[in-house]
């Protein structure tokens, strides 16, 4: 299955290709990510820098877990841009870039999900 924003080799890997674990996580990804992206929103729109950082930082390591390295990157860069209290509006762009890339990677994940 060709996926435009994730990658299962690193869980399946991860998971010994135990199927119901991966299964738990690509859910508790699905319920546990979108309130973080709510809250990181909220955070930039405050532009409050050190809890865009800490948001960011929280998040990027789940991306990894589904193979979106590509947004993993994206976060590191807002990351970085907030750590060191730049361009807001650089962050507010590539935030807004995302998201519709995390709505395909959810329905990549749910449509993985099915074939479990």
């Amino acid at each position: 299955m060709n996926f435009e924003q994730a990658n299962m080799d690193y869980l399946q890997d991860l998971s010994g290709g135990n199927t119901e674990l991966i299964r738990e996580i690509l859910e508790l990804f699905i319920r546990q990510t979108p309130p973080d992206m709510e809250r990181l929103a909220a955070y930039i729109q405050q532009g409050d820098w050190e809890k865009v950082y800490k948001q960011a930082h929280h998040i990027k390591p789940t991306l990894a877990y589904v193979g979106a390295n590509e947004m993993r990157e994206e976060l590191q860069k807002i990351e970085t841009l907030a750590k060191n209290e730049l361009e807001l509006d650089t962050v507010y762009g590539k935030f807004c870039e995302l998201l519709p890339r995390l709505e395909t990677l959810y329905d990549e994940l749910k449509a993985y999900l099915k074939t479990l």
